[in-house]
């Protein structure tokens, strides 16, 4: 949000009283559908995670965030009382919260902000867009592939721990189990990842992202 802009000008936004940062514990919820803040959260240490409860009780990943993740944004600058998903904390995490008050009072104050936050947002609508093609479509492999490559952190060691259980997954994924089982032998079979319990290393990045 800050490129093409001044240090100064950073440095007052995290320096504003209305800047604030909190510590959360595993298993806190920092929002849910019906209880949130009009606040932009970049996760400063940990990990949380972007959930959606199904009616049965299972819940869909959307999306995980660690160190410079950013979470919130889907509930600012609009009239709605819900917030799209729950943000539950999945390792001991500080977040800082920017609030929307103090966003409007930069976007005036410095225009190419504004500009930055609009293509982060287009960013974030091409993300989701292909999160929904990895669960309408594709082959096993394909949704395999797609969502390991959602969950797997920025830089290398690529390891991602998978957040559920493999029948939760397959869920997630909208797959058998079987066929769940089958996805992740062919990819350990070539290579391109391995496996021990739900801790799964990519060994082979580009290769995983050319299947889908």
């Amino acid at each position: 949000m800050f490129q093409r802009t001044k240090t100064e000008l950073a440095e007052s936004v995290f320096l504003s009283p209305l800047c604030e940062c909190f510590q959360f514990e595993p298993g806190e919820y920092i929002f849910t559908r019906d209880h949130f803040r009009k606040c932009m959260g970049i996760v400063v240490s940990g990990e949380v995670r972007a959930i959606k409860q199904a009616k049965d009780g299972t819940f869909i990943l959307l999306n995980t965030f660690f160190s410079s993740g950013i979470f919130g944004v889907a509930g600012l600058f609009v009239n709605s009382q819900e917030y799209v998903s729950d943000i539950q904390v999945v390792r001991r995490s500080k977040v800082l919260f920017l609030p929307e008050e103090l966003l409007r009072s930069l976007f005036r104050r410095e225009p190419m902000t504004a500009e930055n936050y609009i293509s982060y947002l287009a960013t974030r609508i091409q993300f989701l867009n292909k999160r929904i093609d990895i669960f309408t479509g594709g082959t096993a492999e394909q949704r395999l592939a797609g969502y390991l490559l959602s969950i797997c952190p920025a830089c290398y060691p690529y390891e991602c721990n998978i957040p559920v259980t493999y029948q939760d997954l397959s869920k997630v994924l909208n797959i058998g189990r079987a066929s769940l089982y089958r996805a992740f032998d062919s990819l350990e079979r070539f290579g391109i990842i391995t496996r021990e319990g739900r801790v799964v290393t990519i060994l082979d990045l580009e290769v995983l992202r050319g299947i889908i």
